[in-house]
């Protein structure tokens, strides 16, 4: 009896296993067999978990973005009060100093905010449709440069017939012209989504810089709790590294984009190109590429400026050359220093690889990847040699 309940129970363990293995390929098989379905849904997901919280993520991107000149004007005003009343007592009016601090930098945002749509939207805007209006007079005119271009390379044998180029900047004008449209009316279509986005974001980020610390603390305490030390002290040496190299190199950047476009728009007023704020805005938008940017501003002036008056086209292209190399050599390792620390050709390589396969913003991140991943390469190179 007893060794029929032993055989019994070993046939029961071969059924159990064999029903256990049969069920998990089954759900690896409909897994498998709906995973396209199964990928959309959890990407649909991740999509509405991110658009909800996407007023964080802004207000997270404003704060770090912001950080610095707060603490700039924070010390500028401890300074300033250590004259007066002891240094001892910064502890206690840290809290009143932080606030007043936030404040002036909103009220500075502000009024650049209420600037720019004041004095850079709506002349933009009159300089796009004056391009748009201006397509036909332009292609007529090229049309014309290009019979007289012809006729000296006929000289040479070299047939140009075929080529057009003006119906490619044409259809690129075009296009953009179109995608601007578009992206107009989805934001007056989704208007109200967005200024309640824009309103819980302006209040994250005031919270944001005014409690910092406090946050930062909070944050601590709970990678205290769900991590070991060692994977604390990791993390915490990434961000700073990630601080160091990525988020001080783009905000100098930033910064100095800015001053190149407010530089090239006043340079083109100076000759009187009639697309100076068009040209003004490429000009900084694009200086944050690097190589490629510098080129795109001095392009523009020159085309722009060329179907005018040619010699308005060479002045406007000579003068942001002259401009773009004072800046480069002068103005932006002031500003933005040498923390990539990458040589030219390697810029270049991480420009062409992220611009092959992420576009605008893959080139516009690729230096500072690239440096991030240079900087962890140098450290596992001196702890190899290190052990050696």
């Amino acid at each position: 009896m007893l060794e029929k309940l032993k055989a019994y129970k070993k046939y029961f363990l071969v059924g159990l296993t064999s029903v256990v293995i049969g069920s998990i390929l089954i759900v690896i098989f409909k897994t498998v067999d709906n995973a396209p379905n199964l990928i959309m849904t959890i990407w649909e997901a991740i999509k509405n978990f991110f658009g909800v919280i996407s007023p964080v993520i802004n207000a997270f991107v404003a704060a770090y973005l912001l950080y610095y000149p707060v603490v700039y004007i924070e010390n500028w005003i401890n300074k300033g009060l250590d004259k007066l009343v002891p240094k001892r007592d910064r502890e206690k009016r840290k809290a009143s100093i932080r606030l007043i601090s936030v404040t002036l930098i909103f009220l500075a945002v502000i009024g650049l905010i209420a600037m720019i749509i004041n004095f850079i939207i709506p002349p933009l805007f009159d300089n796009i449709k004056i391009l748009i209006r201006s397509i036909p007079k332009y292609e007529a005119q090229f049309n014309i440069w290009m019979k007289e271009i012809g006729k000296v390379l006929n000289t040479l044998n070299v047939d140009i017939t075929n080529i057009n180029i003006f119906n490619y900047v044409k259809g690129f004008l075009v296009d953009g012209g179109q995608l601007l449209i578009n992206s107009l009316g989805g934001l007056i279509s989704s208007f109200s989504s967005f200024v309640i986005d824009l309103v819980v974001s302006v209040i994250l980020t005031f919270y944001f810089l005014k409690d910092k610390e406090k946050l930062f603390a909070m944050i601590s305490k709970f990678g205290t709790i769900v991590c070991t030390p060692k994977v604390k002290d990791n993390i915490i040496d990434f961000v700073k590294t990630l601080d160091d190299v990525v988020g001080k190199y783009l905000l100098g950047t930033i910064l100095d984009s800015f001053i190149v476009g407010v530089v090239s728009v006043l340079l083109m007023i100076l000759i009187k190109h009639p697309f100076a704020i068009l040209i003004g805005v490429a000009a900084g938008f694009t200086n944050v590429i690097p190589y490629v940017g510098p080129i795109v501003g001095s392009g523009l002036a020159f085309v722009l400026g060329a179907f005018t008056n040619f010699g308005l086209g060479i002045t406007g292209a000579v003068l942001l050359l002259l401009y773009q190399q004072i800046d480069g050599n002068i103005v932006q390792p002031k500003i933005v220093g040498d923390k990539v620390g990458l040589l030219p050709v390697w810029i270049l390589i991480a420009v062409l690889i992220g611009g092959s396969y992420f576009g605008g913003i893959g080139m516009i991140a690729s230096v500072p990847t690239a440096a991030l991943i240079g900087v962890y390469i140098d450290r596992l190179y001196k702890c190899k040699i290190g052990k050696k």
